[in-house]
C-alpha cells in the first residue's frame, strides 16, 4: 500500500530512490563476473562460484547474498545458488538480455559519469564529457571493453525493439526506405524480411556499415538492399519515399537533430515520409503506465549523462520537425518498453 501524505514512505517506495545505485552495481557486477552463465547448467555453492569466476570467496558470498535479496538469485538449504526468472535475464543466451544493458550501465566509465550528474545539470554539459574529457562515442574508440559492452547493450535493446517495429508498424505503403544511421543493417534486414515487396538502403559511416553486407546476406535480403556510406550531417541519399530514424535523434541536441532532418527533407521524395522510432516522454497522456513513463524519463537523464542528446515529448518532436519544414502526421504506439512510438512526418 502506498503511503499517504501523513505517513512515512515505505521501504518499497524509498529503497529504489535512495539505494538504486547499489542495486545497479549488484546486478552489474554479478553480470560482469559471469555468475548467471555459470549457474545456467546447475546450482553452485559460493565456493564453486568463486572458483569459476576467480573472485574472492568471502566478498563474493556477500555479493551473492545481496543478489539473492534483490531477487536475482535463490539459495537452498545446502547453500547452493541458482537463478531466478529475473536472474535468468542476465544469461548471455537469454532472449531478453538484461546482462548487456546492465553491464554497460554499471561499467566504471559510465558509472563515473553518472556521479557527475549534478555538475552536468549545473553547467549544461554532458556528464561523460566532464569526467572523461571527451564524449562517449569518441571514448569508445580507445576503450575496447566498454565498446564491446556498449554494442552488446545496443543489440539487446534492438532484440526487443525490432519485433515491436516489424509487428506494430505498417510498411506496406513504402516502396524504398533508407535506414539513416542504420549501422550494420540489423534493423533494416528485419524490416525487409518481414516485407518482401520492400527495397531498402542502409546509410551510415564507412565504419558503421562494415558488417552490413554479411548481415544482409545472412538475412536473405541483400538483393533488395543497397549500402551507402556517408555522414548524415553532410547529406543523405535522395529519392526514397521513406526515411527511418531508429534511436538516432535522441543521441543529439536540437541543432544537430535539425541538421539531420534538414538533409533528409532536402532529399525526400514527393509524398515521402520520415519515420522516427523513439521513446516519447510523458505529457500526462491517458492510460500510460507510470513505470513506462519513469523508464522514458530515466532514458532522458541517461542521454544527459552520456551524450549531447535528449528524449523528447510529442510537443518537442512537433517543434523539431517544424524547424526542418516537416509536419508530424501520425503517432503509432508500439508494443515495446518504454513509451516507444513510431512518429511519421511529411513535408509541411
Amino acid at each position: 500500500m502506498s503511503s499517504s501524505s501523513t505517513d512515512q514512505p515505505t521501504p518499497a517506495e524509498y529503497l529504489p530512490v535512495l539505494f538504486g545505485f547499489a542495486i545497479n552495481q549488484i546486478g552489474g557486477v554479478t553480470s560482469r563476473l559471469g555468475i548467471p552463465d555459470a549457474l545456467a547448467a546447475s546450482a553452485l555453492t559460493a565456493d564453486e562460484l568463486a572458483t569459476a569466476t576467480g573472485a574472492h570467496a568471502g566478498f563474493l558470498l556477500r555479493l551473492l547474498r545481496a543478489a539473492t535479496t534483490a531477487g536475482l538469485l535463490a539459495v537452498d538449504a545446502q547453500g547452493r545458488f541458482s537463478l531466478t526468472v529475473l536472474g535468468g535475464m542476465y544469461r548471455s543466451d537469454s532472449p531478453v538480455q538484461a546482462a548487456p544493458l546492465d553491464a554497460m550501465h554499471a561499467a566504471p566509465a559510465v558509472w563515473q559519469a553518472w556521479g557527475a550528474l549534478e555538475e552536468s545539470v549545473r553547467t549544461g554539459k554532458p556528464a561523460f564529457n566532464l569526467v572523461h574529457g571527451k564524449g562517449l562515442f569518441d571514448h569508445l574508440g580507445g576503450d575496447p571493453e566498454l565498446a564491446g559492452r556498449f554494442h552488446a547493450a545496443m543489440g539487446a535493446g534492438s532484440a526487443v525493439q525490432l519485433p515491436a517495429i516489424t509487428r506494430g508498424f505498417d510498411f506496406t505503403g513504402f516502396g524504398h526506405v533508407i535506414d539513416v544511421g542504420g549501422g550494420n543493417g540489423t534493423h533494416l534486414a528485419a524490416i525487409l524480411a518481414a516485407n518482401p515487396a520492400l527495397r531498402g538502403t542502409v546509410f551510415d559511416t564507412a565504419d558503421g556499415v562494415l558488417e552490413a553486407p554479411g548481415v544482409l546476406k545472412d538475412a536473405g535480403v541483400a538483393d533488395r538492399c543497397e549500402i551507402t556510406a556517408g555522414s548524415f550531417f553532410d547529406s543523405v541519399p535522395a529519392g526514397a519515399d521513406g526515411y527511418l530514424l531508429k534511436n538516432i535523434l535522441h543521441d543529439w541536441d536540437d541543432a544537430s537533430s535539425k541538421k539531420i532532418l534538414d538533409n533528409i527533407r532536402s532529399g525526400l521524395a514527393r509524398n515521402g515520409r520520415v519515420v522516427v522510432f523513439s521513446s516519447v516522454l510523458s505529457e500526462g497522456r491517458q492510460n500510460e503506465d507510470p513505470l513506462e513513463a519513469l523508464g522514458a524519463a530515466i532514458f532522458d537523464i541517461e542521454m544527459m549523462v552520456v551524450t549531447t542528446g535528449r528524449e523528447r515529448t510529442l510537443t518537442e518532436f512537433e517543434q523539431l520537425f517544424a524547424a526542418s519544414g516537416l509536419r508530424l502526421t501520425k503517432v503509432t504506439p508500439l508494443p515495446c518498453p518504454f513509451l516507444y512510438y513510431a512518429l511519421e512526418a511529411v513535408a509541411a
